[in-house]
């Protein structure tokens, strides 16, 4: 269950890549996400370490597939389409065929980000903290001369931008994040979006930005096995409110919650402390765990955290 408290007031003193707004006042949120704002506070990220090729032309990732790049992947058979430029004569003098060499292929890589609009992404600071990482993520593959993309949803897809590259589509990215706006809805759809992205590409890093607390049967393996989609390369970035995670030892008092997306409203006794953090704690486990078998890795970052810092680290330890 995802929840909006009516406590008035909670502390939070950050730091740079930190948000400011008071938890508990969504217009607060809402006022800071103006294009303006998300803009001064984008971050250039480590996302890429690993993926790099050694090479001085645009783009960092290397290919699976194969193409006209510079590295030698096979010899083949002369087909109607190739070029006589492309034939290895030596091979061609020996077998008595003409053979061409294939290589793999320069990529200009798309990224992907798949944005949580349903409604309980406006509980406190959860929609500006990930807006503030999407807008991070797609200024690191622009000026990484990758493509970017955008996925919105909510129970359905509710906006697709295909990858591109360069800055105006950079702009068309924020635009589109700043303008969005939490949607009612019962269930989150994350299959749609998942959907979309594997009719739409071949291949991807994708970032899933949600606070994933909703129950999800994945259509989709991700593993990197024969049987899976092992083309896209997904990630889960678990966007929480500090006390969604858990409450400050020595907690005392009641705080009414209501569910952003049934309604459904519950009183709970903050001196239980102890067992809310254990139960959440368990809850974030087999979250964690589901998203594993079918190969995510997931971050939960709340606004407490820097969170260009924790992404920097979790893309350095999970290749």
């Amino acid at each position: 269950m995802r929840f909006f408290g009516r406590q008035k007031h909670i502390e939070c003193n950050d730091a740079s890549s930190r948000l400011e707004a008071d938890p508990t006042d969504t217009h607060d949120a809402i006022a800071m996400k103006t294009e303006k704002k998300l803009l001064s506070k984008k971050e250039l990220l480590e996302i890429f370490v690993n993926h790099r090729v050694d090479s001085p032309f645009p783009g960092d990732w290397e290919s699976i597939f194969k193409g006209s790049g510079i590295e030698f992947w096979a010899l083949r058979e002369l087909a109607p389409f190739d070029s006589f430029k492309d034939i290895d004569w030596k091979a061609t003098a020996k077998t008595g065929k003409y053979y061409v060499k294939e290589y793999l292929a320069e990529s200009y890589f798309n990224l992907m980000i798949l944005y949580d609009i349903s409604n309980s992404v406006s509980f406190g600071r959860k929609e500006l903290l990930q807006a503030n990482i999407a807008v991070s993520l797609a200024y690191t593959a622009i000026a990484a001369n990758n493509g970017c993309g955008l996925i919105l949803f909510a129970d359905d897809v509710d906006m697709y931008i295909p990858p591109r590259m360069g800055w105006p589509h950079f702009f068309q990215i924020v635009t589109a994040i700043a303008a969005a706006r939490p949607k009612p809805c019962r269930h989150t759809g994350l299959n749609f979006a998942l959907r979309k992205l594997m009719t739409e590409l071949p291949e991807s890093l994708t970032f899933i930005l949600s606070d994933f607390l909703y129950p999800v049967a994945f259509e989709y393996d991700f593993q990197r096995t024969t049987h899976s989609t092992g083309k896209h390369d997904v990630k889960a970035l678990q966007v929480l409110e500090d006390f969604e995670l858990n409450l400050p030892p020595n907690s005392k008092g009641l705080i009414s919650f209501r569910d952003y997306e049934t309604g459904k409203e519950m009183l709970i006794d903050l001196g239980k402390w102890a067992s809310y953090n254990h139960a959440m704690a368990k809850t974030h486990d087999k979250i964690e765990n589901h998203l594993r078998k079918i190969g995510i890795d997931m971050l939960t970052i709340t606004p407490r955290d820097n969170y260009a810092l924790r992404i920097n680290e979790f893309m350095k330890h999970r290749h």
